[in-house]
């Protein structure tokens, strides 16, 4: 099952974030900030459950902009599943979901963000239909 996160899941989704980036001393999940999403109508913390466990997480936020209109992009960000659970068709379903949400919205594009070198993501994504080779991301840290 898909859901929103609520402020319950904050152990788990720390859990699963831990899985994505092992070693930050910068991750802090707060029951907060999962409930300033879920009340928030362009921001979503999606999380697939099964019997009470999480096995995967994404984040969609829904972007505005003025180069196409009315038409809004989706981002998704922090894609993760669970270690044990991969190939099992979680990241797929949840990648859809977002999908089917953004065409919902009429948005002209999704973007994934993913790092580096995670190349067996990158894999997934494109067999998914994501093209990484048509733009280059560029992070700055704050």
């Amino acid at each position: 099952m898909i859901r929103e996160a609520e402020s319950k899941d904050r152990e788990q989704l720390s859990n699963l974030y831990r899985m994505l980036v092992p070693n930050s001393k910068k991750m802090s999940v707060l029951e907060e900030q999962i409930e300033k999403i879920r009340m928030d109508p362009a921001n979503f913390l999606l999380v697939y459950e099964e019997e009470g466990a999480l096995l995967g997480t994404l984040t969609l936020n829904i972007c505005l902009q003025a180069m196409h209109g009315t038409r809004p992009y989706g981002l998704i960000e922090n894609i993760v599943v669970h270690e044990d659970h991969r190939s099992s068709n979680i990241g797929q379903s949840l990648l859809k979901y977002a999908e089917e949400y953004c065409r919902s919205l009429h948005c002209h594009k999704i973007m994934l963000l993913s790092h580096s070198k995670r190349v067996r993501a990158h894999q997934f994504f494109e067999r998914e239909g994501y093209d990484g080779s048509v733009s280059k991301g560029f992070k700055k840290y704050l």
